[in-house]
């Protein structure tokens, strides 16, 4: 089998059979370029498969510097025909008439490895300010991407309980809460995938961008090390150390913000 050794600026093949075709018998290097940094801009953009008068639009988030971070861009009147922005994250599509929330695609840069998921879009009635959650759920009746009201997941035989994933965040604010996954599923993408729906969620109903306050605990501070760049701007700086396991009296905000992040 050929070997190749990388370098910062050409990549060394040793494989004999090329260096036979070469008459001094030197390697053969071949040119290539270094892959461009990861841009740290996530726009927004509409679009429609059959023009503005389609009955079905799509928000897409996409990762790309095209447009300044959090622009959004009106792309309906040019037919996409299922085709979506190079770089797109997720793509939340709505019905025009409503805005009722049908499904919620994720490409596969962010996915990952990430199980094929479905959703359940819930609303804390009960909390003394307007809360919402994304949860996230696998196998059941429902196909993957659809997004579905609590009461659909009940009439199914299921409960809240049996989601594997969930992010939940105030409303006026964009402070999330908690982000969870469940222990089996980490690090294949789960919290990734789920923040960027909450946020094409919280874009489409007009609220305050997904950020966080600065209470992390350790997990979460690592995390933020590591952000990608496109959200490093929405987390604050660590401005309170909060405990791995959440105390009954805990702080409300983000008192588990990235513990379970995966």
């Amino acid at each position: 089998m050929p070997t190749a050794t990388a370098t910062l600026a050409s990549v060394e093949v040793t494989s004999p059979a090329i260096a036979a075709r070469r008459p001094d018998g030197r390697p053969r290097l071949v040119a290539v370029e270094m892959p461009p940094a990861p841009p740290a801009s996530v726009w927004w953009a509409r679009i429609a498969d059959a023009g503005p008068l389609s009955r079905e639009h799509s928000l897409v988030a996409v990762n790309s510097e095209r447009f300044a971070d959090g622009t959004p861009v009106d792309l309906s009147a040019i037919e996409s025909r299922g085709r979506r922005p190079a770089g797109w994250l997720v793509d939340l599509r709505y019905r025009a008439t409503d805005g009722g929330v049908m499904r919620i695609d994720a490409s596969d840069d962010l996915a990952g490895l990430c199980p094929p998921l479905w959703f359940a879009e819930l609303h804390h009635a009960t909390s003394p300010i307007p809360a919402s959650s994304l949860l996230a759920f696998t196998g059941g009746p429902f196909r993957p991407g659809a997004v579905v009201s609590p009461r659909e997941v009940a009439a199914a035989g299921l409960r809240m309980s049996d989601r594997v994933g969930e992010v939940r965040w105030f409303n006026r604010s964009g402070i999330v809460d908690a982000v969870t996954v469940a222990p089996a599923i980490r690090r294949r993408g789960v919290a990734s995938t789920l923040v960027t729906a909450a946020e094409a969620l919280r874009v489409l109903r007009g609220w305050a961008p997904l950020r966080s306050d600065g209470r992390l605990t350790d997990a979460g501070a690592a995390w933020l090390d590591a952000a990608p760049p496109a959200w490093r701007s929405r987390l604050a700086d660590r401005a309170e150390v909060l405990p791995d396991e959440d105390a009954a009296d805990a702080p409300t905000g983000v008192a588990r913000l990235l513990r379970d992040y995966a």
